[in-house]
């Protein structure tokens, strides 16, 4: 007897097994599958909390290598005129750069108001810096390619004095 059965007019066949291809695709896809969660979870990746963990940790120990140069630096005699000179330097940079996002006084426009106690990314020296060097989302282009790290400390120097 034929293991096909009619049923209005459609010829219906049962399987014994599914199409070769699907079962070697199948076997192939769980092999990766192993592969890949082996690697993952034996060959030292982190979560994102972890990496960012560590990130905060590298910055706080940057901005600490920071604050050790400057107490060093503010004992010497001339390093008032080296800051007064950054700042002179930056100021002049900002009325070309900056103004038109950050507005005359620097009370913002399209840019925030950098006269405020506290800014969206931190207000640290090395947070300021990042922002001027690397840019930030939303607006704050990257002005690594547009000025040098002496004019870029001037600028740091400068928003920091702001009130």
């Amino acid at each position: 007897m034929s293991e096909q059965h009619e049923y209005d007019g459609i010829k219906y066949r049962d399987e014994k097994s599914s199409p070769g291809i699907f079962r070697l695709l199948f076997t192939v896809l769980a092999l990766w599958g192993v592969v890949f969660m082996g690697y993952y979870l034996f060959s030292g990746w982190s979560s994102q909390a972890e990496a960012d963990a560590a990130k905060k940790a590298r910055s706080e120990q940057k901005q600490l290598a920071h604050k050790a140069v400057e107490t060093t630096g503010s004992s010497s005699g001339t390093s008032g005129h080296k800051v007064e000179a950054y700042v002179a330097a930056g100021k002049q940079l900002f009325s070309s750069l900056c103004v038109s996002c950050h507005g005359e006084n620097a009370k913002g426009g399209v840019g925030p108001d950098l006269t405020s106690s506290k800014y969206k990314y931190g207000k640290s020296r090395l947070d300021i810096t990042k922002s001027i060097s690397e840019g930030r989302p939303g607006g704050m282009p990257s002005f690594s390619s547009q000025v040098d790290k002496e004019q870029v400390e001037g600028l740091v120097e400068f928003v920091l004095t702001l009130k």
